[in-house]
């Protein structure tokens, strides 16, 4: 796993310009580093390689929680992930940084279940239902990356409110679909609404300008991530 480094971007209270944690990234050692997408959806799809990229990353994540005791992180898991089980070994033995830890689950629908060996009868949905109970149990807080966008629309998100306590929106993501200010302001005043309904924490990311920061502190939506704050680093940033 030499080829793989972990990069860090902070999560900002904009109305005391503080920041509250941070979202661990995954990039390659290239001179300009990316996600490594074919190199991840291969081992996501093998459960050995999958078990030794575990290990690195517990490695790596151990050593960064050491050196920053009093900050949190979220780590990014998909739905995948949560089916195989040395994914919930490795939340067992990452339990005494429970308190520092924040385990996001991303849009990406489960694949390659057939390589899966444990899912016998049960289906897919009964599994994850099985692993979210899991992961809570342990004591871990659980955020929904990308709320309606990929595998995380409404209906979704409903299914899994009762484990969740945060929820997170693409302001990118939406960007990319050309939905016009107006319209984008009633998705986020919707998905808003609806975290206060279930008590879950709302995070929009993707803020790239203080223009953005700001009509979103006026919709009462504080919690922000993006470009503005700080692009991903190497170094884990203490102020915005």
């Amino acid at each position: 796993m030499d080829e793989f480094q972990l990069y860090f971007q902070p999560k900002v209270d904009v109305r005391h310009d503080r920041v509250v944690g941070y979202e661990v990234l995954l990039r390659n050692k290239e001179q300009n580093p990316y996600y490594p997408v074919g190199k991840m959806a291969n081992i996501l799809k093998n459960q050995e390689e999958h078990y030794y990229f575990l290990k690195w990353f517990q490695d790596e994540m151990t050593q960064v929680l050491h050196s920053a005791p009093t900050e949190k992180f979220a780590i990014n898991f998909a739905p995948n992930q949560l089916l195989y089980p040395e994914t919930h070994i490795f939340f067992t033995n990452m339990q005494q940084f429970v308190e520092q830890l924040i385990i996001e689950v991303t849009e990406e629908p489960p694949l390659f279940v057939d390589t899966i060996n444990n899912l016998g009868a049960l289906t897919v949905d009964q599994q994850l239902h099985s692993a979210f109970l899991s992961i809570k149990e342990k004591g871990y807080y659980i955020a929904l990356d990308d709320v309606d966008s990929g595998k995380n629309s409404l209906d979704e998100v409903l299914k899994y409110t009762s484990y969740l306590d945060q929820i997170k929106f693409s302001i990118v993501k939406c960007d990319k679909k050309d939905l016009n200010e107006e319209t984008l302001n009633l998705f986020l005043t919707a998905w808003k609404h609806f975290s206060e309904d279930y008590h879950l924490d709302f995070i929009v990311e993707g803020i790239e300008d203080q223009e953005t920061s700001d009509r979103l502190k006026k919709q009462g939506i504080f919690i922000q991530q993006g470009y503005y704050f700080g692009k991903p680093s190497k170094k884990i940033k203490k102020c915005c």
